[in-house]
């Protein structure tokens, strides 16, 4: 189905739009084929933290709460992943009875010389009979690919590591929204952070995006835009509405208090087109278009469901929230999404990992306007995936995907959905 030029004003639910049927669905049967590349390490998570880099090389940062995270490079050119750092290693945290960096939860981003940013969180993972106020705080980190060298450049705050993360490239700025809500900015070169204030209480949005003037922007509940002027350099909330369907169950019925289904789970912003593409938190993975520069505000369009196709029969209400697998190739006009295929869970907190279900691959053709289910994620070998959390586009238009694939080897397996054996590896699709 299809929305067409919906400017999204208050908060007029989703029930209220002119659906259009425009959606290309495959078979239960119909197989996407992709390849698979396994880590050295045997990580148990990751979410968002994988990206593409311009020099045809993929960075990954995985997740062992309470240990260490790893980040990782696969080369085509050597045609493995390689482990580049242990974390906790590298900031002298291990074995001094504190807590940890054991999570890199943001998408790392690129400055125009090719070095590579991110920042590593704890966000109180850890044995509880260590202090969590223990953990010095996450660092703004650079990566160098052409010496190979993980440069430490400072501390964001006390205590504090970054949730997303971006990085105006023209005047060297890196952005981030910490665990507590607060808003930082860092100048590479002067090595100067400084706290913007609140952006957000709970839920914290886990993309931002800066746009081609340097604003900065990111969600807060409920579907609630806020933009950071960079003229100004002040933090403004928009009047801007993100669509969303209040009828549909909060992503935690356990708590639905906690609840992020009115906000975006992931955005990218398109340098040729000159606006950006998300995906909301819940309300059947709304894909939207947010052109910053129409208007006072700018203005959302809603575009298309990105659910797994079996939640779009009309009034299901069990759809589950979205991943982070969301990818944009700009150069070729299409957007690549994992949707979750988990069933809906009342009484418990469930996350994409560990779920049975088949997940497909699905992309949305940005010229066409169409939704188009790609089929079951599956190598050729006929090993099956069960739930991913990152994917990006390299600049020949390959896509990566991180996320639980059965092993053949039960001694490389991380974990076990049923019976089947998996661990998190690097997804290779390359479209025809």
């Amino acid at each position: 189905m299809k929305i067409h030029n919906i400017l999204i004003i208050n908060i007029i639910p989703l029930f209220f739009f002119v659906f259009n049927i425009c959606v290309i669905a495959q078979s239960e049967d119909d197989i996407c084929l992709i390849e698979t590349r396994e880590y050295p390490g045997k990580d148990f998570y990751m979410w968002d933290g994988l990206y593409a880099a311009k020099n045809g090389e993929v960075y990954t940062g995985l997740i062992t709460e309470g240990v260490s995270a790893n980040f990782y490079v696969y080369s085509p050119s050597r045609d493995a992943n390689i482990l580049l750092y242990d974390l906790a290693d590298f900031l002298d945290e291990r074995g001094k009875g504190i807590r940890t960096s054991g999570k890199i939860h943001n998408k790392p981003v690129e400055d125009d010389k090719g070095n590579i940013y991110f920042v590593p969180l704890n966000n109180g993972s850890g044995p509880r009979s260590i202090d969590y106020t223990s953990w010095k705080g996450g660092h703004w980190m650079k990566y160098c690919p052409k010496t190979g060298d993980l440069e430490n450049l400072g501390l964001v705050d006390n205590g504090i590591g970054c949730y997303p993360l971006t990085i105006d490239t023209k005047r060297e700025y890196l952005y981030g929204v910490g665990f507590t809500g607060y808003f930082y900015r860092f100048d590479i070169n002067k090595r100067i952070t400084k706290n913007f204030g609140r952006v957000a209480n709970w839920d914290i949005c886990r993309d931002i995006f800066c746009d081609d003037q340097g604003n900065v922007y990111g969600c807060f509940p409920v579907g609630r835009m806020w933009k950071y002027d960079v003229r100004q350099e002040k933090i403004i909330d928009l009047s801007l509405q993100l669509p969303y369907d209040p009828t549909i169950y909060p992503t935690q019925l356990i708590n639905p208090m906690i609840d992020r289904t009115c906000d975006w789970r992931a955005i990218e912003w398109d340098p040729l087109e000159k606006v950006a593409y998300g995906v909301t938190c819940g309300s059947g993975s709304i894909l939207f278009r947010y052109d910053p520069h129409e208007g006072p505000e700018g203005k959302i369009t809603a575009l298309e469901r990105m659910c797994d196709s079996k939640f779009l029969e009309s009034g299901r209400k069990d759809i589950p929230y979205s991943t982070l697998a969301f990818a944009l190739d700009s150069n070729n006009k299409k957007i690549y999404f994992v949707p979750s295929a988990r069933e809906y869970a009342v009484n418990e907190y469930v996350e994409t990992y560990g779920n049975e279900q088949l997940h497909h691959l699905i992309m949305y053709d940005i010229k066409a306007e169409k939704r188009i289910d790609l089929g079951i994620l599956q190598t050729g070998d006929g090993r099956k995936v069960f739930g991913c959390e990152a994917a990006s586009v390299d600049p020949d238009g390959t896509l990566y995907i991180c996320g639980q694939v059965e092993v053949s080897n039960p001694e490389r397996a991380t974990s076990f959905i049923g019976e089947i054996p998996v661990s998190l590896q690097l997804i290779i699709y390359h479209p025809n």
